[in-house]
């Protein structure tokens, strides 16, 4: 009686294994669990005093959902003319053209004085410039 596995069939499905299991790790490693950059103003100026709210939203989805649950919370004390960020990447999405981080300077009493938004692209560090906003 012949065995149902050989020894080539199993070497063959260890290598199998291992490969796939090599390019799985590379995939989750080369998407990075936060997405970074760098806020700025417009014309280079210092960004006004504030609380800054940064938080990643999908145009695809056409509802008041989204916006997605992964937000940041920054404060400017208007000295600085570029501040960097860190929102954490929601485990559930893949990036996409899609996505979208978006930035919000409010005042402290509520007043939204700027804006901004860029498209998110993969490993790379992201550069929002924030507009004033014109009432």
């Amino acid at each position: 009686m012949k065995p149902l596995i050989n020894r080539s069939a199993a070497l063959l499905t260890a290598g199998l294994l291992v490969a796939g299991t090599g390019a799985i790790s590379k995939t989750t490693e080369a998407q990075a669990s936060d997405i970074r950059g760098t806020l700025t103003f417009a014309g280079d100026a210092e960004i006004p005093k504030g609380q800054i709210k940064i938080y990643i939203e999908d145009t695809a989805i056409k509802d008041s959902k989204r916006e997605l649950t992964s937000k940041t919370h920054l404060n400017s004390t208007g000295k600085s003319t570029a501040i960097v960020f860190s929102v954490t990447r929601p485990t559930n999405i893949q990036t996409s053209p899609t996505l979208r981080i978006i930035a919000q300077l409010q005042r402290p009493d509520g007043w939204l004085l700027a804006e901004g938004r860029t498209k998110i692209k993969n490993d790379k560090l992201i550069d929002v410039m924030l507009y004033k906003i014109m009432y």
